[in-house]
């Protein structure tokens, strides 16, 4: 079964998954109300659906914000495992056990394959990517971050993104580090609104016209 064909699969379970949780997410959005404690709740589970799929559940509530993040992943005996973020629409990363392993060896040293992969979405699971410029084997690289490290990895058929290799952050180099820096710049401006993207601007706007004046 190609990735096309994993993901059209998964969507056509999405729906229920989405249905199973909505109750959990409003009783957490109810309890932060509720609390004197503004804090981030977090909620996270595993779920085998009646599709047959794994499901790995994050859920993330705000005083502004709740959203559910779904991942859906697959074991196999000759390759290991393989995982891929689902949303009805928008960007799909596909994770193989390559770059699993790399994030186990380089950052969480979990030893179990599983545990590993389950602290990687459960600590990385708002992705924001970027396509690159440059292209491997003829596909177009992309790169992206979270919480954690540089992802680099590949366009693949379909739109996925399939990431590859992980880079924690001691292993930047220059070029790199740069690239970070960006994306963490569209990390926090992505949920923004327009009003908030408008004031973020005129204050770059304003950090860079002092920078030159100083400069001159």
């Amino acid at each position: 079964m190609s990735l096309e064909e994993k993901l059209e699969h998964a969507r056509e379970d999405l729906e229920s998954v989405q249905r199973k949780y909505a109750h959990q997410l409003k009783k957490i959005e109810h309890d932060l109300a509720a609390s004197r404690d503004k804090s981030v709740r977090m909620f996270h589970d595993d779920y085998r659906s009646p599709l047959k799929n794994n499901w790995l559940i994050t859920i993330r509530v705000t005083k502004k914000r709740a959203r559910m993040y779904p991942v859906v992943w697959w074991q196999f005996a000759e390759t290991g495992l393989g995982a891929m973020t689902v949303t009805p629409d928008g960007s799909t990363f596909f994770f193989d056990t390559h770059f699993l392993q790399r994030y186990r060896e380089r950052e969480s040293a979990v030893p179990e394959a599983i545990g590993n992969m389950r602290l990687f979405f459960r600590t990385n699971h708002d992705i924001t990517m970027k396509l690159l410029d440059t292209y491997r084997h003829g596909l177009r690289e992309a790169a992206g971050i979270a919480v954690e490290g540089l992802f680099l990895g590949t366009v693949r058929p379909g739109g996925i993104i399939g990431c590859d290799t992980f880079l924690s952050q001691d292993m930047l180099h220059k070029d790199q580090q740069a690239l970070r820096i960006e994306l963490e710049h569209h990390a926090h401006s992505k949920h923004l609104s327009t009003a908030q993207l408008a004031q973020m601007r005129r204050w770059s706007e304003d950090l860079l016209r002092v920078i030159n004046e100083q400069n001159e």
